[in-house]
């Protein structure tokens, strides 16, 4: 990273447990390489069996965390919204404190949602610098999720909210340049938006040059699916396919790793279908962990969904995947085709299993074809790379100073 700049103390506030959310830890520890504090304010994961409670504030890698007494849980808009205001009034108090003790020279708020803005408004108004970082845009997200218009009142409105929440703050960061593109289109000007995407940690996640040595397996294909397992994300597809390539390709499986409130649903449904058998759930891990468990990998597979939030999104699983050297299954989606082109990776219609499934079966039928666009994705890196976005971060903030 070079020399360290000590410039200062920074605010973090997240709807989220750190350190598990992993853009937000990529992006708290480069800067405390770079030489800021970083304090991070969160929430804090309920009990689990057999896995003692997180401490209310402890240091992980040097971030200073601070956990709420808040949890995630799933449920109605209304459960949704109790959470989100009572991080944004709790993430202001706790937010506040701190900056009264060691003032902060930046507050870096994390959406969702993107009124969570409002957290660091007291910092702001005594000198500090304002970001919002939005990961997912909100807007899309909703009314993807609850098969909304986008001229419905509760979409207008969560598009003012938005834009309300960007007026706020003094810089705006998104992950990709299609989201640069869409808060473009929503009046946010050009010059208060900056990119840092979520690339790979080399890190973790060190390139594979191996070729020669796929598939891992001769006798079949192990699929994974890496990643959270709701609606969007479309698992279901995936256990459709599975049952139409299984009847050409006996020996394929497919192991899904992560946990959602799809996942009972899905399994069920490779029950119904008769591939049970062929269905491995694995616990989420750490992403140090994740190189491990793609050594015994054959493809990777993405089938979210083909709306406007669909192509708002540059999947990370799927350059998760290219880094270690395997083919990848994708829905062909704006932004996925923005970043990886037709020749590094096998594209299929969004929500068409009969589609996906030929793509699998043509990768077991055309290995020549598989290698031809495993060299194609190995040249996509290291240009996508964390190791090159965390610059990009370090400089922005230098220029906020």
């Amino acid at each position: 990273m070079g020399s360290k700049i000590n410039s200062g103390n920074v605010g973090m506030l997240v709807h989220g447990y750190y350190p598990r959310d992993l853009r937000v830890r990529r992006e708290a520890e480069a800067l405390m390489e770079a030489g800021y504090r970083v304090k991070v304010v969160c929430l804090r994961a309920p009990i689990e069996q057999g896995i003692q409670q997180e401490p209310c504030r402890e240091k992980v890698n040097s971030v200073e965390i601070y956990r709420l007494p808040l949890s995630r849980k799933r449920g109605s808009m209304f459960r949704y919204l109790f959470e989100y205001i009572g991080l944004t009034i709790l993430g202001a108090w706790k937010l506040t404190l701190l900056h009264f003790k060691n003032p902060f020279q930046i507050v870096h708020i994390h959406n969702m949602p993107d009124f969570l803005i409002l957290a660091g408004l007291i910092p702001k108004w005594m000198g500090a610098k304002l970001l919002l970082d939005i990961h997912d845009p909100m807007p899309e997200s909703y009314a993807s999720t609850n098969h909304m218009e986008q001229k419905s009142w509760i979409s207008k409105a969560l598009n003012s909210q938005q834009k309300f929440s960007c007026w706020l703050a003094n810089r705006v960061i998104s992950v990709n340049e299609t989201m640069r593109e869409n808060l473009e289109g929503k009046g946010i000007p050009p010059e208060k938006i900056f990119i840092i995407h979520n690339f790979p940690d080399t890190r973790y996640l060190p390139i594979k040059n191996d070729i020669d040595s796929w598939p891992r397996h001769k006798d079949g294909f192990i699929l994974l699916y890496a990643g959270t397992i709701t609606k969007h994300y479309r698992l279901d597809l995936a256990i459709e396919a599975l049952a139409l390539a299984s009847k050409h390709l006996p020996g394929i499986k497919l192991r899904i790793l992560g946990d959602g409130n799809e996942l009972n649903r899905v399994l069920q449904l490779a029950n119904d279908l008769g591939v049970g058998k062929y269905v491995k759930h694995v616990k989420s891990v750490n992403v140090d962990k994740l190189r491990d468990v793609m050594k015994d990998i054959d493809v990777g597979i993405s089938c979210h969904k083909g709306d406007l939030f669909g192509d708002l999104q540059l999947t990370s699983k799927i350059l998760d995947y290219l880094t270690q050297g395997l083919p990848v299954v994708s829905s062909r989606t704006k932004t996925i085709m923005r970043y990886i082109p037709e020749e590094a990776i096998f594209y299929f219609k969004p929500e068409n299993a009969e589609d996906m499934a030929e793509q699998i079966i043509k990768i077991w039928n055309r290995p020549d074809l598989v290698k031809r666009k495993m060299a194609k994705a190995r040249k996509l890196f290291p240009r996508y790379t964390w190791q090159k976005e965390k610059y990009q971060l370090i400089n922005f903030y230098k220029e906020l100073q």
